[in-house]
């Protein structure tokens, strides 16, 4: 979690960041022949970071990724499946808020149309659509309140709807200041369906959903959390152990941002930071 900065700042800051291009080995999202498009899903993630070297270690030790460097571009795998990647650039000098950060790439029919939502709707363009051989178009924008996102029409189709795997993406929330204008945002860009969650114990407000699945989630920031914490967009991993997950996690050198606790999805959910600075959360899931 970041300490407070204005919207704008945050924009430039990660616009600094990415100005270099990507790596033109970015890998496909899917190896099935044939793939669905599923638009508004949350298809691959990326970590801007000024230390891969670090972030590999530490990944690598406590969720077993293991990594493959195409150029500038790392590719983290899970299991044998491509899972996000990892992107090596400077902090911009004098940028105290340029924290290395993970953010998600959602899947939409029309890049160009996406841009222009995302304008129309009070958001930026931090690097505009072009083409990544072999991957497809993309794009990466800030909303409203700077929250960092890619949009992305793939190749070759997007990934299955499946149960996540140990290691793998579980779970998508945006911590904003106001989650209805902030669901109100990502509708208009990735045509949600917006529901307010009434769950018991919940730890959001607004679910975004697409083809009849909820994809993520939008909690407005406790008012005690709203002036030290920037709006930003958080995934989550599946562990089995969530303790031993957390633990791990400090040895390892990151830190516990959010300690589990049974008023939070009854103590299945922590939010850590690797020692870089980048924040992920982890959920425990482990069906019986």
């Amino acid at each position: 979690m970041k300490t407070q900065s204005h919207p704008h700042c945050c924009v430039a800051v990660c616009a600094a960041l990415l100005a270099a291009p990507l790596s033109s080995a970015a890998p496909t999202l899917t190896n099935e022949t044939a793939a669905a498009r599923l638009p508004g899903k949350f298809t691959w993630a990326e970590l801007v970071t000024d230390n891969v070297a670090v972030t590999r270690s530490f990944y690598g030790a406590l969720l077993g990724w293991t990594f493959h460097t195409h150029g500038d571009y790392v590719l983290v795998s899970n299991n044998g499946q491509p899972l996000a990647g990892m992107i090596q650039r400077q902090r911009p000098a004098n940028q105290a808020h340029a924290t290395p950060r993970w953010f998600g790439y959602l899947s939409v029919p029309d890049v160009e149309a996406a841009q222009q939502a995302v304008i129309q709707a009070g958001g930026r363009v931090v690097a505009a659509p072009h083409e990544v051989p072999a991957r497809g178009r993309e794009a990466v924008f800030a909303d409203r309140e700077g929250a960092l996102f890619g949009v992305i029409h793939s190749t070759g189709g997007d990934p299955a709807d499946a149960s996540a795997a140990p290691g793998g993406w579980i779970w998508l929330q945006l911590l904003s200041r106001d989650a209805h204008r902030a669901a109100t945002f990502y509708r208009s860009v990735g045509g949600y369906q917006i529901t307010r969650n009434t769950a018991e114990n919940h730890s959001s407000d607004y679910i975004l959903s697409s083809e009849g699945i909820a994809r993520a989630t939008v909690r407005t920031l406790p008012t005690d959390k709203a002036a030290t914490v920037q709006p930003t967009w958080l995934p989550f991993v599946r562990v089995l152990h969530l303790d031993q997950s957390v633990a791990h996690a400090k040895q390892l050198g990151g830190k516990v941002l959010v300690s589990a606790r049974p008023d939070l999805m009854s103590g299945k959910v922590a939010v850590i930071a690797d020692p870089t600075g980048g924040a992920l959360g982890l959920l425990e899931s482990n069906p019986k």
